[in-house]
């Protein structure tokens, strides 16, 4: 495929991150099992938050993607998964509270370079929708022939290869068998014109009407099936919040989709918006804020985890701290520390700039 021209920055898509990046912070300090109707609203990020960030990494990795040859794109991806993956499992280290997403998301950028060569239709129905059906089956297979096995820790430093490819593809937090799906869905977003606003809304629309129409068939299938609708091959029909199953896949996916279409829209619409401008600067930060957020967990997180109150006075302060920081690092022009990192430019060669007077700030915008 040839190198695309640079794409103008798309803000909608680093509100969607900053939005991703809040959810998760939410679902990290918890609590996640309160019966409660207002805890169940305050918890709504579970098992969409993630998927957002997924389908958000996806969009911007097709996008990385279409601008570099075919060379430069396997030592960009390589340097970051290599990276994402090491801070991963270097961060798993520090708690068993939280599970981190960093390994997973390593392994699917060293894929992405063999399923952006897929044309958008087999992208799309072969690896998307066939996956969203299989990598379940796979799944709920596995757990009927090693239900001992099932649900095995996150990979973390002394997990022994084996147990390490087993976690990552089956059985652990973040699967491969299921976790590639929004990432497809976001290499398939990539590649349409998120600048189009009726495209935008079909989006919103049609991704609101799918979240919603999985999450209500999945509730019905729960009343149906009974007591063991978590059980065996009846877990394909129900949506439990990172359960695996295609229900709640479609459904998170669907309201991803809807979300980045939403934000797409709202930056058009309000570029100067205050509420949208904190959001767009926590997104661009988004891989160093998620670091700083769970070191920050790690370190005050008891082994019984928080109560409810505990839970939303944490999550509310840590966010504040978390915009607040982002805006402020958003004024140095710089891009964050992590994210300086993986864009290291001698990964790909180009060609000599021109020489041209410039000023202090356009430098440090430039870099």
């Amino acid at each position: 495929m040839n190198q695309e021209p640079p794409r103008a920055r798309n803000s909608g898509l680093d509100a969607a991150r900053g939005l991703a990046l809040i959810g998760m912070i939410i679902v990290n300090v918890g609590p996640a099992d309160s019966q409660s109707l207002l805890h169940r609203l305050y918890m709504l990020p579970f098992g969409r938050a993630s998927v957002l960030f997924v389908v958000v990494a996806g969009i911007g990795m097709g996008y990385l993607l279409a601008r570099r040859t075919e060379r430069d794109r396997w030592a960009t991806v390589t340097w970051r998964a290599a990276l994402l993956f090491a801070g991963g499992v270097a961060l798993q280290g520090l708690t068993e509270q939280v599970n981190v997403i960093l390994p997973t998301y390593a392994i699917l950028f060293l894929l992405a370079p063999l399923l952006w060569r897929l044309p958008s239709r087999v992208l799309l129905l072969g690896a998307g929708a066939s996956l969203l059906l299989v990598g379940p089956v796979m799944i709920v297979t596995h757990d009927a022939i090693e239900p001992a096995t099932h649900w095995l820790d996150p990979v973390s430093f002394g997990t022994q290869p084996w147990e390490a490819a087993h976690s990552l593809v089956l059985t652990g937090p973040y699967p491969l068998a299921s976790w590639t799906v929004p990432f497809v869905a976001g290499l398939c977003l990539a590649r349409l014109d998120l600048s189009d606003t009726r495209l935008l809304r079909r989006l919103a629309i049609n991704g609101a009407a799918v979240a919603v129409g999985a999450a209500v068939v999945s509730q019905v299938t729960y009343a149906l099936i009974g007591p063991d609708a978590d059980r065996g091959p009846w877990r394909l029909l129900t949506g439990a919040a990172h359960g695996q199953m295609p229900l709640w896949l479609a459904s998170s996916i669907g309201g991803a989709v809807a979300t980045v279409a939403l934000c797409s829209l709202a930056g058009r619409r309000y570029p100067d918006s205050a509420v949208l401008g904190w959001l767009v600067a926590s997104g661009r930060l988004a891989l160093t804020l998620y670091v700083l957020h769970f070191v920050v967990i790690a370190a005050i997180k008891p082994p019984e985890g928080f109560d409810v109150e505990q839970g939303v006075l944490i999550s509310a302060n840590l966010i504040a701290v978390v915009l607040t920081a982002a805006v402020l690092w958003r004024r140095t022009g710089w891009p964050g520390p992590l994210e300086r990192l993986l864009r290291q430019t001698w990964l790909r060669p180009t060609a000599p700039r021109p020489q041209t007077q410039t000023t202090p700030a356009a430098e440090r915008a430039e870099r």
